[in-house]
């Protein structure tokens, strides 16, 4: 049984860790990325009212970003983290570097599933903003083709 869990958890670790640009795979001297979600990752300095209100919203447009394959993260300068395990998996100090984070800033990018910024703002997520900039990428496109939304009432 706990080898299972094991594999379970090891499976789910590999497919988040493959979202980030930093795991794409190397292919003839370029870099590929197969991504199978995309993500938006939220920066902050503290667990503020700022991240309760990102995390409120990730909430409110659950089915939303589920149906447009959105894996949400939050990690802060602090120590706190959604999913906790984020914080165990990547490091504040190098994130910051690698997206261009000022210390002590909020600020959210959008990495598409071929593993590039598409969107990055501050504080304040625009949720619509957020599923036009999907929804305008080729691949959502190709996905809005293959399946209706279920998320419409």
């Amino acid at each position: 049984m706990r080898n299972v869990g094991l594999i379970a958890l090891l499976t789910l670790l590999s497919g988040t860790a493959c979202g980030y640009p930093e795991y794409g795979s190397k292919r003839s001297g370029e870099v590929h990325y197969d991504m199978s979600h995309r993500s938006v990752m939220y920066f902050a300095p503290s667990n503020d009212d700022k991240v309760k209100e990102f995390l409120l919203g990730t909430l409110t447009n659950e089915c939303s970003l589920d149906e447009r394959d959105v894996v949400t993260l939050v990690i802060t300068e602090d120590g706190f983290s959604s999913p906790a395990w984020v914080k165990e998996t990547f490091d504040y100090s190098t994130l910051i570097k690698m997206y261009g984070i000022n210390k002590g800033e909020h600020a959210a990018v959008l990495i598409g599933k071929d593993g590039s910024e598409k969107l990055r703002w501050g504080a304040k997520t625009d949720w619509a903003l957020v599923k036009e900039t999907i929804d305008a990428m080729p691949m959502r496109q190709a996905e809005m083709k293959r399946a209706a939304s279920r998320c419409s009432i």
